[in-house]
């Protein structure tokens, strides 16, 4: 899966039109549930159209070296391809 593409039933990539200004600021959580920080920007595949990368700002109790991405401060960069879905919050499939 490339990008955020959400699950149907006729396994046919299903693709959600969102604006990035309209996410931004959303909070980010793991597979299980907990906020790792705040959607601070993101990119998009110009072929494609589907986010390529999340920048999220972690929370402060969140040592950003620590996690499996790339980061500079304690923004990370995520691949889009570790976002499970979209909805009030990002949630992620790590």
């Amino acid at each position: 899966m490339k990008g955020f593409q959400s699950p149907n039933r006729n396994k046919e990539p299903e693709h959600m039109a969102i604006f990035g200004r309209e996410i931004l600021g959303n909070a980010v959580v793991d597979r299980t549930g907990a906020v790792m920080g705040s959607l601070v920007d993101l990119s998009f595949d110009l072929n494609t159209g589907l986010i390529s990368e999340l920048y999220v700002e972690v929370d402060a109790s969140i040592n950003a070296s620590a996690l499996p991405f790339e980061h500079t401060g304690s923004t990370v960069k995520i691949p889009g391809t570790a976002i499970a879905r979209i909805a009030e919050n990002i949630h992620l499939n790590v």
